[in-house]
């Protein structure tokens, strides 16, 4: 049974990485994607506060964990898809979960770190992401929804960034007390 999935695995990547090939990179949703996360990156570095560098890369990372973590689940269980991807060989490598979802949440830990004020900025972040940004990349084919909507997405992302604040303070409270 392990050899036949195996497979099948093996000709499904196989096909992807040929529709990649043929159809995808260097087409104007792959040049969309390098485009916009680029963006982003140089967003991020100009806007990063200097003074908490290695705290703020933290959050990053986390969030980066976190929504890839997140996105593989939803992938996995056909809640959504990205008809297209920067590198065939990992969906993490799409359209808004390389760079434009986790440096979004990164920004607002860090312009916004008391809770009250993270959890409105929260709620506006979510609003924007799913629905806002989430149908024009669902309008421009850069993401799919298939049994989902946009409102577990908007709950999903509020949980993300509740769980991202909770882990990134929790962490640099332990440093502080071991510093």
């Amino acid at each position: 049974m392990y050899n036949q999935s195996d497979q099948i695995g093996n000709r499904y990547h196989s096909l992807q990485t040929k529709i990649w090939l043929h159809h995808d990179v260097f087409s104007g949703h792959w040049w969309t994607i390098v485009i916009l996360n680029i963006l982003f990156l140089i967003v991020f570095l100009m806007l990063m506060d200097r003074y908490r560098i290695l705290l703020i890369t933290f959050s990053f990372l986390v969030n980066f964990v976190i929504v890839g973590f997140t996105d593989e689940i939803g992938t996995y269980f056909n809640a959504w898809s990205y008809p297209h991807q920067l590198a065939v060989f990992t969906h993490r490598l799409n359209a808004v979960d390389f760079f434009v979802v986790p440096i979004s949440m990164s920004l607002t830990y860090q312009y916004f770190s008391k809770w009250k004020m993270y959890i409105l900025s929260s709620i506006l972040l979510s609003a924007i992401i799913c629905f806002i940004a989430a149908p024009i990349f669902v309008y421009f084919h850069l993401y799919e929804i298939e049994n989902w909507n946009y409102f577990y997405s908007f709950v999903v992302m509020m949980l993300m960034l509740m769980l991202s604040k909770i882990f990134v303070d929790f962490v640099f409270k332990k440093s502080e007390k071991y510093a």
